[in-house]
């Protein structure tokens, strides 16, 4: 007899259609197996069993669940968004003068939440909203400089006023669009800032901007005497005999030696020394017109006897820095010849602010 299914010739004594699965039944007629039905066994009356059909249905389950698993996760690993929280972060804005000539445009960073980079910063002159930056606005300038911390974290972000042709009697909205990036973090965030300002900049903005001196400590006048060094460090040496100086803010500040100038070649040193007694010496050199060239040398210290000791080679004296209360003054055969500057930020912007450049 055939099958009344799909027509496939069947024994007699068939129960269940070897080609389509129906079931053979007298009383009824052939009807499909259900998808429950496929995974039984059955067999005709001869014994030889009949699992065909089951065993493709059980690897075509497996292979449809493996499929729609591996869909899931390229989705949820790749192409949906993953809801990242944006770090937060204070900005304060405004324009000043630095380096007693230079006016600026300026955003300051007051909590750093972890910046590892700057990727770009825009300034549109133009307002925001809400909703961000207008569409149509205009960015007029990319050309952005910043300033770090002692501690190496990003203090401020600022654009050179003169290239944005500024007319004093007039007052301006911009805008800072900034991309950062944080430590332990691949993404990238945009912050907004609105700064108002006014054309005619005449406000010194160079505390905002640099973060110039160690805690409690004020920059050292170059101009002091070396008799006034003199007193000053015998002082705070009788002090440190009576109460041991904590040395740890050595490490927290770039010490800048006296400038020298002679009106052809300028020149200054800024040394950061490293708790684990390696120093870096950046020097700065200027001759006539052309731009400060920066070179830098490593070398190793040790302390003892309140004094950082710098071996300068066979042959030659040790320079040597008198440990003060927050202060380091230079000797050479016994005497002083200058007391170091701390500044917390080691840039060219830093050695033009010596010579007020």
């Amino acid at each position: 007899m055939n099958c009344k299914n799909c027509g496939a010739k069947l024994k007699e004594t068939a129960r269940v259609c070897p080609n389509c699965g129906a079931f053979v039944d007298d009383s009824s007629g052939y009807t499909l197996l259900t998808a429950d039905d496929r995974i039984e066994d059955f067999y005709s009356s001869d014994g030889k069993a009949k699992k065909k059909g089951s065993l493709a249905f059980v690897i075509s389950l497996i292979l449809t669940v493996a499929i729609i698993g591996a869909g899931a996760y390229y989705y949820f690993a790749n192409i949906k968004p993953r809801k990242v929280e944006t770090p937060s972060v204070t900005f304060s804005s405004g324009s000043g003068i630095i380096n007693d000539d230079e006016p600026v445009i300026y955003v300051a960073i007051e909590k750093n939440a972890d910046i590892q980079y700057i990727h770009g910063v825009s300034l549109y002159k133009a307002d925001y909203s809400e909703s961000g930056i207008p569409k149509n606005a205009v960015s007029v300038s990319s050309d952005y400089e910043y300033t770090k911390n002692v501690d190496d974290t990003f203090r401020a972000i600022f654009f050179d006023t003169e290239k944005l042709d500024l007319k004093k009697n007039e007052v301006y909205s911009f805008t800072f669009e900034i991309k950062m990036s944080f430590k332990d973090s691949d993404d990238v965030f945009t912050y907004v800032q609105k700064a108002e300002i006014s054309g005619d900049i005449k406000d010194d903005a160079s505390d905002i901007v640099f973060d110039h001196t160690t805690s409690g400590q004020s920059d050292t006048d170059n101009s002091e005497t070396t008799e006034k060094a003199t007193e000053k460090s015998e002082e705070e040496t009788t002090k440190a005999k009576e109460n041991p100086v904590d040395n740890s803010f050595i490490y927290e500040s770039y010490w800048y030696n006296k400038p020298y100038d002679d009106g052809e070649l300028k020149t200054i040193i800024a040394l950061k020394f490293n708790e684990n007694n390696t120093f870096v010496s950046t020097k700065y050199e200027k001759k006539g017109d052309a731009d400060f060239v920066v070179s830098t040398e490593n070398g190793t210290f040790k302390i003892e006897n309140g004094e950082i000791v710098i071996s300068n080679g066979e042959g030659t004296e040790n320079t040597k820095y008198k440990i003060g209360n927050n202060t380091l003054t230079e000797e050479q055969n016994g005497e002083i010849v200058q007391t170091l500057t701390a500044r917390k930020y080691n840039s060219v912007k830093n050695a033009e602010d010596f010579f007020g450049i």
